[in-house]
């Protein structure tokens, strides 16, 4: 069995996934004690302030650790409609909206060195225009059950949705549990605060009693 745990939404502003910001301390404890990998979804600029070219020595901070998978997770992580969140990707109902928004994000990604293997839907939904688009893309999409509407994606997909803060541990795509979470926010409960870093210790320390082995997504393609 495998255990994947993946966190959205990490974007180099302080308190966000900086060094020395109180959830990076989490996740290197938990990489400490049991071994722990992590799948970071990063917008390539967050809410049009944290343009990832502009920040290749966090990029180059991040894959030095050894024990992250850099994945996309939108451009601006924002929409021009009001009435969807920040599925940015769900107003892309276009070929030509959704291609320039990805060649935008590709070319933050190009300046930092790094092509990203896997993909997650910013606020989880996407237009099937741009998902067609997406799938060309990644090698893989993570994707939640709840939200994915049947739409189909010609790439991989990891489906799961249990929390960091969760003691209902499911098992997906056969043989990986995988924990989905958010880097920082104050909109849901599934962040990198001290009372979820204490519930996953108490859940790794649980599943490390079974054949496990901590994986990245893309390790698991």
């Amino acid at each position: 069995m495998k255990i994947t745990i993946s966190i959205d939404d990490i974007h180099p502003e302080v308190g966000w996934g900086m060094e020395g910001d109180e959830c990076m301390y989490y996740l290197d404890e938990l990489n400490k004690e049991f071994g722990a990998k992590y799948t970071l979804f990063i917008p390539s600029n967050y809410h049009n302030k944290a343009k990832l070219s502009e920040h290749k020595e966090w990029i180059d901070w991040l894959k030095s650790k050894g024990y992250f998978e850099l994945a996309a997770h939108g451009h601006y992580h924002q929409c021009e409609r009001k009435d969807i969140g920040e599925c940015e990707f769900f107003e892309l109902d276009t070929f030509d909206k959704a291609r320039d928004r990805i060649n935008l994000m590709m070319t933050e990604w190009g300046k930092v060195k790094h092509i990203p293997d896997g993909w997650r839907n910013p606020g989880w939904l996407g237009h099937p225009v741009a998902i067609k688009e997406l799938s060309k893309t990644f090698n893989y999409a993570a994707i939640h059950y709840e939200h994915n509407h049947n739409i189909p994606w010609s790439c991989k997909t990891f489906f799961g949705h249990d929390g960091i803060n969760t003691t209902d541990i499911k098992i997906h795509n056969n043989d990986i549990v995988m924990f989905q979470s958010h880097i920082a926010g104050d909109w849901n409960d599934n962040v990198w605060n001290e009372d979820n870093y204490n519930q996953m210790k108490l859940s790794l320390e649980h599943l490390s009693k079974m054949n496990l082995e901590f994986k990245t997504l893309n390790e698991c393609l």
